[in-house]
């Protein structure tokens, strides 16, 4: 897609309905290329879901698997708190799957393919020059809301913890809490009642 404006780089915006996509993508589920399918926003919104979408440059590379292995170790802890995380590059399908079943192993999330750059550019992330995506990271409401969306650019890593935390943040700040700075799951934050200390 393109815009009128250079200015306007994204059609992802906090605190608005954040762009819907289909994907083809390595399911978590299944064998060999019986692996094959789709990942819909809409679908995963309509169930009610979170959506913890992830982009990352290229596969087959050493900063990427750091982070990919880790959310997948954290996966059950983001599906435990209704989220589905979905991991998106500019690569193949083919790309991802040979690279799951080689050093980086298999994925328990949904491995998507944006070959066609389409949602890269929607959200903001994508290097036209070098036709990859950076490490944009965007947490979707079940209402559609982009709530959260953080870039960085190169090769700096991120925490993925700290996505995990952020989540429970927007959890409880729809729920009415009042989330202070530095909270950590466990710890007191109040209700827009001023009440319900926990």
């Amino acid at each position: 897609m393109k815009y009128e404006n250079d200015f306007y780089v994204t059609a992802a915006k906090v605190g608005k309905q954040a762009p819907r996509f289909e994907m083809e993508a390595v399911l978590p589920e299944g064998r060999d290329l019986d692996r094959f399918g789709k990942v819909n926003l809409d679908a995963l919104l309509n169930d009610g879901k979170w959506v913890v979408l992830y982009f990352y440059p290229l596969d087959f590379t050493f900063v990427c698997p750091t982070e990919i292995q880790r959310f997948n170790e954290l996966n059950k802890k983001f599906e435990d708190k209704g989220a589905k995380l979905i991991a998106v590059s500019t690569d193949s399908l083919f790309s991802h799957l040979a690279w799951q079943e080689g050093s980086l192993g298999k994925l328990n999330h949904y491995h998507a393919s944006d070959s066609n750059h389409t949602v890269s550019e929607a959200y903001g992330v994508l290097d036209e020059d070098k036709g990859v995506s950076w490490r944009g990271t965007f947490i979707i409401a079940p209402n559609g809301i982009l709530k959260a969306a953080h870039v960085n650019h190169g090769e700096g890593g991120r925490n993925v913890d700290e996505i995990l935390r952020t989540l429970e943040v927007f959890q409880n700040e729809i729920a009415g809490k009042l989330v202070p700075c530095g909270w950590q799951p466990g710890k007191q934050f109040v209700s827009t009642n001023d009440k319900d200390k926990k």
